[in-house]
């Protein structure tokens, strides 16, 4: 062996070993002197690789690839930094070039299947690994990579058998146990992923991922204490890797959790089911979360995460115990501001000059707060108001988030900037009055509002609950939503706007195109019952109600919202068990243009509305196109929100009593063709005429709701509950 040959060699090893600084210098004073040598310049480009210098990296193998143009490894390490330099069309070129040269590479297949699936392309990927596989059947990273994929994807059964059939080739494979157990962990089977974890840890204690899932299924298993001791060893092992895990934990909220604790993972997770409308042991999961989240702040694991404060709305729970949830988030809130913090000093009024009115909101764009409001902004009497937005996300370059930014004299960009920044920005534009459109949503920050900006905060239209917290105000509604009596579901004071709280765009425009009833998949004869709420809003008691309307009415469906696989195994199966075949329920894909959306309503009969958690957005919708709703209040603001918009567009008959109203309400109309068309031409009608949809108008009450709030601190007076006297236009 010549010694410019072992020297490769050991430059080799080094690679092998990780050290590439350590052999980098002589492999560049090699390689100068030998511009030929194809295997010192691929060693070359793999140090670059290794180093990430990536462009150097390239450069080397392109030598490579000049001096022998069939190198496969050469090929490989180039779709590799190509993959890493974001060129990703261009590494999937590379691969499949090479694999033109190799068809039968595994690892070639793999690599080509990886930049797939980061290009977004999760089906073509799945297609490599399987054709990988098919070639070497035990291909170890073509089952790790497939297994994962198909986790991603939702196919959980299929995920688990490749996952398990890897841990049986590679036993000694710490990361093959792990995926077990990721897919255990998917399928609720709790006690066999905590085996799996256990397993990847015997191999590698110091696996901060494995004790991440240690203490996932710890929790699930209500094993807090336990679980509290493997969080801490996961943290303690590498906290960078348990914020990764967090944020793909299969958590509500979880791309912005703020306290980490085994009750909070838990009560989330479960909660994250229900939206498959998986109702395993649900009656048990309600009074674990009634009892946990009731412990009050004082409590040494109270539950302050705002995240539960949302998922709350479509449980059936005590009201004390969802006001200390809000409370408890809203204090840690307070707490988590940096010290010390200097209140702001308020200026007196600003006698004759306009009042200043700042929304900020996390969803300034394609959301159903931007639908919602976006006129709501340019139609503000500018002679009384100027407005400033404030949005606490980037653009998503929607027509909606354009016409909000034209619609405010001001609008501002608070993501990056912290709370108190963002605080000390709108006092400095000396904002009066400071809108909440977010409250408990996800990427809502109530720190800003902790800090007190500005002189009156109020609540509107984002959140539809109390934020427990001192440092707001006023909470906006209508006395539909809330009648005498739920005072105490709020910490802030209630302003009643004279008909509904819902605002809408009444320049929604419908598609004209032709819809049928075949392109959705719907039966061409027969009643079309349609709910398209969220799938976390449908719980066991109004889907029992449902399949009973079912039962009664002979040849109808239901049409649901979304494609989720699981979600839609799960009602199929519910509606077999009642008695009702699964075929009978009908499932909507999501379509991106909102007016062929609104179009489609007009395809069904009747909208249900869901019970704990009511349509919002979607019964708006529904009524806008011409659909009817039927709606059954409850006790709670956001169980009442639908009956105040029917009774703002003068459909009161189709508020029920109760569930078993509501029954005979749905069954009566689906066999009652005459009365149902009656109820449609009166919707026809005041779609345009009643207060509903004239948002001008209601801007107007909420422009005289602010001036009341506004009068009363000029006044020196403390804020107070009021109601809003209905306009002129409505006398």
């Amino acid at each position: 062996m010549s010694s410019q040959e072992a020297a490769l060699n050991a430059a080799e090893q080094l690679l092998r070993q990780g050290e590439a600084e350590q052999t980098l210098p002589q492999l560049l004073q090699y390689c100068g002197k030998n511009l030929c040598d194809a295997r010192a310049w691929f060693l070359l480009g793999v140090a670059y690789h290794q180093t990430k210098k990536l462009e150097n990296a390239l450069q080397a193998v392109e030598h490579v690839l000049m001096l022998e143009p069939r190198h496969l490894q050469a090929r490989s390490t180039k779709g590799a930094v190509l993959h890493d330099l974001g060129r990703l069309q261009e590494a999937i070129q590379v691969y499949r070039k090479a694999l033109h040269l190799a068809p039968g590479d595994a690892q070639l297949l793999v690599n080509l299947a990886i930049v797939m699936e980061r290009a977004g392309d999760s089906l073509g990927a799945l297609e490599r690994y399987n054709l990988a596989l098919k070639h070497h059947p035990e291909f170890p990273s073509a089952l790790l990579n497939r297994g994962s994929l198909l986790l991603k994807l939702g196919r959980l059964h299929e995920a688990l058998d490749t996952h398990h059939l890897l841990t049986q080739l590679q036993p000694a494979w710490d990361i093959a146990h792990y995926n077990h157990g990721e897919s255990l962990l998917a399928l609720s089977r709790w006690q066999e992923a905590l085996a799996a974890y256990q397993r990847a840890l015997e191999l590698r204690p110091r696996f901060a991922q494995a004790l991440f899932g240690t203490a996932l299924a710890l929790s699930m298993l209500r094993r807090f204490d336990e679980a509290r001791q493997a969080l801490d060893s996961a943290h303690a092992t590498d906290p960078l890797v348990v914020e990764f895990c967090i944020r793909n934990a299969a958590l509500t909220g979880a791309n912005e959790l703020r306290q980490v604790m085994p009750e909070v993972i838990y009560l989330l997770r479960r909660a994250h089911e229900l939206g498959n409308c998986d109702w395993t042991n649900y009656a048990e999961f309600v009074a674990d979360f009634e009892t946990l989240a009731a412990r009050p702040i004082e409590h040494p694991n109270a539950l302050s995460e705002p995240a539960l404060v949302y998922a709350a709305l479509s449980l059936p729970l005590a009201d004390t115990t969802r006001m200390t949830l809000a409370t408890n988030a809203a204090l840690a809130t307070v707490a988590a501001l940096p010290a010390p913090q200097t209140p702001f000093p308020y200026l007196p009024g600003r006698p004759g000059k306009k009042l200043r009115i700042g929304y900020v909101s996390p969803e300034f764009g394609m959301h159903p707060i931007g639908r919602l409001t976006r006129q709501l902004y340019a139609l503000h009497d500018r002679s009384q108001f100027e407005v400033y937005g404030y949005a606490l996300q980037s653009g998503d370059g929607s027509a909606i988030r354009r016409e909000i930014e034209q619609g405010c004299d001001h609008f501002r960009l608070l993501a990056g900037i912290d709370d108190p920044a963002a605080a000390a920005l709108i006092h400095a534009d000396s904002i009066d009055i400071l809108v909440n459109l977010g409250g408990y949503i996800t990427h809502a920050r109530n720190g800003i509002f902790a800090l007190q900006p500005a002189p009156i905060q109020a609540s509107y239209n984002g959140f539809p609950g109390s934020i427990g917290a001192s440092f707001m105000h006023y909470f906006i509604t209508d006395a539909v939503c809330s009648p005498p009596g739920q005072e105490t579901q709020f910490t802030e004071q209630l302003v009643y706007l004279p008909h509904s709280c819902m605002i809408y765009n009444n320049r929604e425009t419908i598609s004209a195109r032709p819809v049928t009833r075949a392109r959705f998949g719907l039966p061409q004869q027969g009643f079309v019952f349609c709910c398209f709420n969220n799938s976390y809003k449908i719980e066991p008691l109004i889907f029992a109600a449902w399949m009973n309307i079912l039962q009664r009415t002979p040849g109808s469906v239901l049409w649901l919202s979304g494609k989720n696989e699981m979600m839609a195994a799960n009602l199929r199966a519910e509606a077999e068990l009642r008695g009702v075949a699964g075929s009978r329920l009908i499932f909507a894909d999501f379509l991106p243009d909102i007016a062929e959306h609104l179009a489609r309503y007009r395809l069904a009969d009747l909208f249900l509305d869901t019970l704990h958690f009511n349509a919002i957005t979607t019964a708006a919708d529904a009524l806008w196109a011409g659909l009817p709703v039927l709606s059954c209040p409850g006790s709670t603001f956001v169980s009442r929100w639908a009956s105040s918009m029917l009774k703002a567009v003068g459909l009161d008959e189709l508020i029920a009593d109760n569930l078993d109203h509501y029954q005979q309400l749905a069954c009566d109309l689906a066999s009652n063709h005459g009365e149902l068309a009656r109820l449609k031409a009166r919707l026809a009608t005041n779609r345009m005429s009643r207060p509903l949809f004239d948002t001008q108008r209601n801007v107007g009450d909420i422009e005289t709701a602010y001036l009341t709030m506004w009068q009363r601190h000029l006044s020196g007076g403390r804020p107070m509950s009021f109601s809003v006297a209905a306009g002129r236009a409505d006398a």
